[in-house]
């Protein structure tokens, strides 16, 4: 890898992404071990499952989260693998999913963080993807307005239709431009753009500025593996966001089946390879 002028190992990111299966003082506990600092908290069961918590939990875990050591630059509610989905048809479903990402707003904004990571929700396979489309852009303007008065921005990933509408880099800034909202950006995930057929210097091209946040794992091209699990390249996709003179957060998300029983050697190793990427060129 060529010399890095620009990414520094301040801007890593660890998180709780691998730590599904294990309690919330356990992944903290973790994290402190392995010389963590800055993380992205992601709001899941057990840890912080947002039907279940109050304003009250968040003070308490934001405590936990300071005598740990840990602070929280991006918050991330799952939305994945729970019913969430902002551009619901049925109009009840897209409120309660509305009322996710509100609270992933307050909250996140709340124990710090300047980011809560978003899917752009999504229509069914039947429907024609124009009608999802603009229940997406409705949705994400009501958020990003209350985004805007929070203080944090929220990043747009991409992913194939059965998870957003949002597929590629060209769709987030048209998201963007639609919404109306300053504090809607963009995101590129290395294990994510297999499914784009983008590449990362492409994508941070046609992000055209928006880009403030980066998910790294590494994949075959997808699977958010450990770093140096896959057959990506991540040196050279790094390589492009200096390049590009990227300032943003470079967050782990190490979230796969095959680290259940050992999340802690599945971040620390991905960890301290991000930092010799960055630091040992």
């Amino acid at each position: 890898m060529a010399e890095v002028k620009n990414l520094k190992e301040s801007q890593i990111l660890t998180s709780n992404y691998p730590y599904y299966k294990y309690s919330l003082d356990y992944s903290l506990k973790s994290l402190q071990r392995m010389g963590a600092g800055p993380i992205e908290f992601y709001a899941c069961y057990p840890h912080f499952h947002l039907d279940d918590v109050s304003y009250w939990d968040v003070k308490r875990i934001t405590k936990k989260l300071a005598d740990a050591g840990l602070n929280v630059v991006c918050f991330t509610p799952e939305q994945c693998m729970y019913p969430v989905n902002i551009a619901a048809l049925d109009v009840n479903a897209r409120k309660r999913s509305l009322d996710v990402f509100k609270k992933s707003i307050r909250y996140g904004a709340e124990m710090g963080a300047e980011f809560v990571v978003t899917l752009a929700g999504y229509g069914t396979l039947d429907e024609e993807e124009s009608c999802a489309w603009r229940r997406s852009a409705e949705s994400l303007g009501i958020l990003g307005d209350l985004a805007e008065s929070c203080g944090v921005k929220l990043v747009l990933e991409t992913s194939p239709r059965e998870y957003t509408t949002t597929h590629n880099s060209k769709d987030v800034v048209r998201m963007i431009h639609e919404t109306g909202s300053p504090a809607v950006k963009g995101m590129i995930d290395t294990a994510t753009l297999g499914f784009s057929g983008e590449t990362m210097e492409q994508a941070v091209e046609d992000l055209e500025g928006q880009l403030a946040h980066v998910h790294v794992a590494d994949g075959i091209p997808n699977g958010h593996l450990v770093l140096g699990e896959g057959r990506l390249d991540i040196q050279h996709m790094l390589k492009k966001l200096d390049d590009a003179a990227y300032k943003g957060p470079l967050s782990l998300e190490i979230l796969n089946d095959k680290y259940i029983r050992t999340p802690h050697e599945a971040m620390e190793t991905s960890f301290k390879r991000l930092k010799e990427y960055i630091n040992n060129c």
